[in-house]
């Protein structure tokens, strides 16, 4: 899977748009695509529980809430105890 440097474990971000690779120590631009064996960082658009909605905004299918708990695609999941990687 090609993944944006901003999707990967590697990327520490400086503002919305470019960041440092923590591998180079170069300038990066956020969306540019990721070298190859970059390690994939858990946000909920990579999760099996994730039902994205529309381009903004989806819902988090493993949430015991009525109503489900609304969540964005970027949104980071490291602690997320439900998370399962497609």
């Amino acid at each position: 899977m090609k993944l944006e440097y901003r999707d990967t474990r590697e990327f520490v971000p400086v503002d919305v748009d470019k960041g440092l690779d923590r591998l180079t120590g170069e300038m990066v631009k956020g969306d540019a695509e990721a070298p190859e064996g970059y390690t994939m960082l858990p946000k909920c658009k990579f999760c099996a529980n994730y039902e994205g909605t529309d381009t903004f905004d989806g819902v988090c299918q493993a949430s015991q809430q009525e109503p489900k708990f609304m969540a964005y695609g970027d949104m980071t999941a490291v602690t997320c105890e439900m998370f399962k990687a497609k």
